[in-house]
């Protein structure tokens, strides 16, 4: 009910994690003596590191150092802590928070949609009112071929001035929206006469990342967005950036323009190429989910009992840990109606089907006398001791949570 992984697969996880942790070590760090000469950051090799040890060591070494090592060979080098850009009080929220500003939607009613986007609309348009003045809609996605394409539009006068766009491979989808904002902020900053940049994006969150000083996989990406805010706001008193949350669902035209260029962008990028530090964990945790959910299909696995059942879609709900789950999203958070919804998913209820495993000897009827086992399926869809009415035709999960909330009796300990 929970959707916990099994305790091999997570700790299969955090060994993953644990290689993966040595791209950010700092500089100084002795293990990296250790790592092959790529990893060392300039640190001169330990006589026992893995460049020293002769190809039949090599081959028959087995270490966390060769583990790492392998890794680390699939995945970019994206950290740099020690940037001045990330130091106290060189960092552009120490000098420029007061120019800098993000106007997010305070919630996801359609009244607070409706007049966020209204505001949209008016500092757009008083964006294209003045030649200091110039706006950015910028936009990334990833496809399922892992190919990324970033795009922008510059404004400038009521008109799309630079269409700019940008592909990538083995990223994120953070990781496109400031690829996206990177490729469009940059080109207007360096223009001449310009005081006021409005940057709109789908991705506030990607946005607000890139006046984060902590150790970040994304700081090559923040290090030239970051540099060139700096430049531009050193210029001129009067800069300011101003970054607007669209949301993608809303459909604004100017924004769905670019929305759309994103979907439509086709291109085949056939080198090998590393991973983003972000991808490479997000790929892990779906090759553990994958497995989890390819083994959950195992009677053996699940429990004989475990009842399937389908969302809304009708289709079959797979165990996964995001978002709270795959089955708590659709009960809720009442311990009473969770409770007995675990006592029927699992089949370890009150009821004849559970008991034969404990007392074989004693009766499996159901007290209704219309089934030779007193089974969930039949307690849920057949029982003629709960009203009709209440009964699921079919297995959508929604039906079942329904069937317990009109009759808080059943699968529950409380009337035994």
């Amino acid at each position: 009910m929970a959707s916990l992984i099994s305790i091999t697969m997570y700790l299969c996880k955090l060994n993953g994690r644990h290689h993966l942790r040595y791209a950010s070590i700092p500089l100084s760090h002795a293990i990296n003596s250790l790592l092959e000469s790529q990893h060392t950051k300039e640190q001169p090799p330990h006589r026992m590191a893995t460049s020293k040890l002769t190809t039949r060591q090599q081959v028959n070494l087995k270490s966390p150092i060769k583990d790492t090592n392998e890794r680390l060979n699939s995945v970019r080098n994206c950290f740099n802590p020690l940037h001045p850009l990330f130091s106290p009080g060189s960092r552009v929220v120490d000098h420029f928070s007061n120019r800098i500003s993000f106007h997010s939607l305070s919630s996801l009613f359609d009244k607070d949609l409706y007049h966020h986007l209204q505001s949209l609309d008016c500092a757009f348009k008083a964006s294209q009112m003045s030649s200091n003045n110039i706006a950015v809609i910028a936009d990334g996605g990833v496809k399922k071929s892992h190919v990324t394409t970033a795009v922008a539009h510059i404004w400038f006068d009521n008109s799309v001035i630079q269409h700019l766009q940008i592909h990538s491979i083995n990223v994120t989808s953070i990781e496109a929206k400031l690829m996206a904002i990177r490729t469009g902020l940059i080109p207007v900053m360096e223009r001449d006469n310009i005081h006021d940049i409005i940057i709109i994006t789908d991705s506030i969150a990607a946005a607000r990342k890139i006046l984060e000083s902590k150790v970040d996989s994304l700081q090559n990406i923040f290090i030239p967005i970051i540099s060139t805010v700096d430049t531009f706001l050193r210029k001129d008193s009067r800069n300011k950036i101003h970054f607007w949350y669209c949301p993608s669902k809303a459909k604004w035209p100017r924004h769905q323009l670019v929305n759309d260029q994103v979907k439509a962008g086709k291109c085949i990028l056939a080198f090998p190429s590393k991973e983003s530090h972000l991808f490479s964990r997000k790929k892990e945790c779906n090759n553990i989910l994958h497995e989890w959910q390819e083994s959950f299909v195992n009677n053996l696995k699940k429990g004989q009992c475990f009842l399937s059942f389908e969302d809304e879609k009708q289709q079959v709900i797979k165990p996964t840990y995001a978002k709270e789950g795959s089955w708590l999203p659709f009960i809720g958070f009442i311990n009473s109606l969770s409770t007995r919804f675990t006592h029927m998913i699992t089949g370890h209820a009150p009821i004849e089907e559970y008991r034969q495993r404990f007392f074989p000897h004693l009766l499996t009827s159901c007290p209704c006398g219309e089934a030779e086992v007193q089974t969930c399926e039949h307690i849920v869809m057949e029982c003629n001791l709960h009203d009709p009415s209440t009964q699921p035709c079919n297995i959508i999960i929604n039906s079942f949570v329904h069937f317990l909330a009109d009759n808080p009796g059943a699968f529950s300990f409380d009337n035994r």
